[in-house]
């Protein structure tokens, strides 16, 4: 990928050791805490972040085989909107976000998008570019989800609510 990290952090009991000493040649700094503790690696990167001022994260790396990770990784984004961080979580086939207003969504023509409530209530839903417009819809965290697999009509759909947090996510197969 590239990308240089301005400082490194976490507990690194599953990183790969040539990776370590790969960026530790670069002189990057290393934040490094206990196995056993009460944030991950994820959390602890997320709080240096937001300590060296970051205001636009995007989190690589937190969508894998661990669903319990997976689901834990998403809430964050929850917690980074509410601290006024711009915030989303990447992978090859994936982008989510949490939204409490507008979203404006770049993609490809045919990308999917699936809008799952956060809250109990999300109220005031409405779409634009999407196969399947919303219209002022409400969804609710027990019932049917009824938003899944929308289909972006071009490279950009927008998204809006009136009261609640909804997972915006865009996915492609």
């Amino acid at each position: 990928m590239g990308i240089i990290p301005n400082v490194i952090v976490g507990d690194f009991d599953s990183a790969d050791i040539s990776i370590i000493n790969y960026f530790k040649s670069k002189n990057i700094p290393f934040s490094e805490y206990p196995t056993h503790k009460d944030e991950t690696d994820i959390e602890l990167g997320l709080d240096e972040a937001i300590k060296m001022g970051a205001t636009d994260i995007t989190i690589i790396g937190g969508i894998g085989s661990r669903m319990d990770h997976t689901m834990a990784n998403c809430h964050l984004l929850l917690y980074l909107l509410k601290n006024g961080i711009n915030a989303r979580m990447v992978n090859e086939n994936n982008e989510i976000q949490v939204i409490e207003k507008k979203a404006q969504i770049s993609g490809k023509k045919g990308d999917l998008i699936s809008l799952i409530p956060l809250s109990m209530k999300v109220m005031g839903i409405t779409t634009k570019g999407l196969e399947y417009p919303l219209y002022n819809a409400v969804l609710t965290i027990d019932d049917r989800l009824i938003a899944v697999s929308n289909v972006m009509l071009d490279t950009v759909a927008e998204v809006t609510i009136e009261e609640g947090y909804l997972f915006v996510m865009r996915c492609r197969d």
